[in-house]
């Protein structure tokens, strides 16, 4: 996303919303008009929305819940800071959870009576809630879902390709791990290349079939598929302070020997866009990722759970996908790395009624978080106990299995540039213009720099 405000607008900005409350209901005047009301923006269909409303108004007598409908697009930060400005903003609004650090000067923390409930947030939430959200020792916003980083494939295209292998294939030893390896699905990155090399069609550098959408900077989610290979290869990428970017540095492996994880997974995730590597399957010139999907020209993609409505909004008559775990780099529980999103929710320091809007985010997460996910076609954030191991990650269901085992990260105050730091390194070692090495001490130079940024 792009940066929306110059400088002298957040100049502004910061010195309107400095407040010294943190949580406690503000004083209001009795001729404002969201006195008794808690307006809420996000992006859902006001009928998730609507038995949340009854509810809320039920249990909160005399306050009016009232639901705007917004797209999350280019302008959706600009609209939000400006209302905040004019005093007409929401009380609660929904944001990408890797905002909730960009803004939290612009948003009330979670008074200590509701921390006190919550507790430590790993004991009730999955672990991307706390790692996004929590700040020093402030909570900043929350969020009833999660969305994890998934694999879309068509069931239909990789078993016709598995049997007529076995009916016309030469190799021996690949036929006989075929059932192994799609098992559903490839569990493990080694078994994941063997996948894409099997499943690519392709004439001399042209691809005719893909294995799958993944090595170029373009294809959907670049950036998270490589911070999900950077964390799962125990890259360390930002400084504890958030003040240094630290994904291109070296770390010393269980042997004593140096090495750069960071460029490992950079490496790893650039050759399958590598006409000279065998994981090559993809290219600029395939297109959009999702398009090619659609249309049989690819068989797996990485996704999230909302890719569901996208496929139901624009592509109604494909139904033939079904989901998978993402691959890991062994196979072994306690070595489960997965990757996570989601839209949190936090309240304004310019909310009226700081402590019913933060009470209806708590609810949110709780009381009201069966209805809003079911509607919303997402995975509650509430931690539950179950068995992560590869063996079980087998199942048809992979999203509340892999957010047990999914990170998030602060990535500061600039997380779009961030993320197009991290695409740029990518398109530098597409393009060999310069190594992964390089590549990855550019973008953690510039990031740094956009971490020690002390103006907007």
């Amino acid at each position: 996303m792009k940066r929306f405000f110059k400088f002298a607008s957040y100049a502004v900005m910061m010195a309107l919303f400095t407040v010294a409350l943190s949580g406690c209901t503000k004083k209001t005047s009795t001729t404002d008009p969201r006195v008794n009301k808690v307006i809420v923006w996000s992006f859902e269909d006001p009928d998730v929305w609507k038995p949340i409303k009854t509810n809320f108004e039920t249990t909160n007598k005399g306050f009016i819940l009232e639901y705007v409908q917004q797209a999350l697009n280019s302008s959706y930060e600009n609209k939000v800071l400006n209302s905040q400005l004019s005093g007409t903003g929401p009380d609660v609004w929904s944001m990408p959870n890797d905002w909730v650090f960009r803004h939290k000067d612009k948003l009330i923390p979670a008074a200590d009576s509701l921390k006190k409930s919550l507790g430590d947030l790993d004991d009730k939430f999955f672990k991307s809630i706390k790692q996004s959200v929590q700040i020093d020792d402030s909570i900043y916003a929350l969020s009833p879902s999660g969305e994890p980083l998934m694999i879309y494939y068509n069931p239909t295209a990789v078993q016709q390709a598995v049997v007529d292998y076995k009916n016309n294939g030469a190799d021996q030893v690949l036929k006989k791990n075929l059932d192994t390896i799609f098992n559903p699905m490839p569990k493990t990155w080694t078994d994941f290349a063997t996948a894409v090399k099997f499943l690519t069609k392709k004439d001399g550098d042209k691809i005719n079939f893909a294995g799958a959408a993944l090595g170029t900077d373009d294809v959907s989610y670049s950036q998270d598929i490589l911070y999900l290979l950077m964390l799962q290869n125990q890259t360390k990428l930002l400084s504890d302070d958030l003040k240094l970017a630290t994904f291109s540095l070296p770390s010393s492996t269980p042997i004593g020997s140096e090495e750069v994880p960071g460029k490992r997974a950079l490496e790893f995730y650039s050759s399958f866009a590598d006409p000279k590597s065998p994981n090559y399957t993809w290219n600029d010139s395939m297109g959009d990722d999702i398009d090619a999907f659609v249309a049989g020209k690819v068989f797996m993609i990485f996704g999230y759970s909302r890719l569901d409505n996208t496929f139901a909004q624009k592509y109604p008559e494909f139904k033939n996908y079904r989901k998978f775990f993402v691959p890991q780099l062994e196979a072994q529980a306690d070595k489960i790395v997965d990757y996570a999103r989601f839209n949190a929710f936090g309240v304004s320091n310019t909310a009226p009624n700081t402590a019913v809007a933060w009470n209806l985010i708590y609810n949110l997460t709780s009381t009201y978080a069966s209805d809003y996910n079911s509607a919303s076609r997402v995975t509650g954030s509430t931690k539950i106990e179950q068995d992560v191991s590869i063996e079980n990650r087998n199942n048809s269901y992979p999203e509340r299995l892999e957010l047990a085992t999914a990170k998030s990260f602060k990535k500061g105050r600039y997380p779009a540039d961030f993320d197009a730091n991290i695409r740029n390194a990518i398109r530098a070692v597409n393009k060999g213009t310069i190594g992964a090495q390089a590549a990855l001490d550019q973008a953690a130079d510039n990031i740094t720099q956009l971490l020690r940024k002390e103006t907007w």
